[in-house]
């Protein structure tokens, strides 16, 4: 007798569909990079694009994203707000990648993941971008930042936003 019930939610062509089905209702462009791996980016107000790796995986759906590359400076104030962020119940957490890029990575179990999963997944890794970018910034690049505001200065530009907000 043939199974014709629905797919179960740890059937990776059904995960695969729902993924694929669930960011194209956020009208997100999507680029295929490798068997069941996909790239997209968010729009964030201060980080303003987010890149996203999706992997499925054997028995989880795999997201990371890139906050931000090694900080020049003030590492321990850098690392000390990710580790404070990393104490809030959230599918991301901060980590750093095999270079010291500053990531935001979690996982889904298969069994877990469904249209609502999926955007509580990318609604996460938005705000705590956008939360956490400035602060990152402001305190692992200030030599930086402070050399940007200069030139803007005296090119007639306004201030970079990132000096003022938190």
């Amino acid at each position: 007798m043939a199974d014709t019930s629905p797919a179960h939610p740890t059937d990776r062509a059904a995960v695969r569909e729902l993924l694929l089905g669930a960011l194209a209702a956020a009208e997100l462009d999507v680029e295929e990079v490798g068997e069941d791996r996909w790239m997209t980016m968010l729009a964030g107000q201060w980080k303003r694009t987010i890149p996203l790796l999706l992997d499925l995986e054997e028995r989880s759906l795999r997201v990371t994203s890139l906050l931000a590359g090694v900080p020049d400076e003030g590492h321990e104030e850098v690392y000390r707000l990710l580790l404070q962020r990393n104490q809030k119940p959230l599918p991301v957490h901060f980590a750093l990648d095999d270079e010291g890029d500053i990531v935001l990575t979690g996982a889904v179990p298969l069994a877990a993941i469904d249209e609502r999963a999926v955007d509580e997944l990318l609604g996460a890794v938005l705000a705590v971008s956008d939360d956490t970018f400035n602060s990152v910034l402001r305190a692992g690049f200030a030599g930086y930042i402070e050399t940007e505001q200069r030139w803007r200065e005296k090119t007639g530009q306004s201030p970079n936003p990132v000096t003022s907000q938190g």
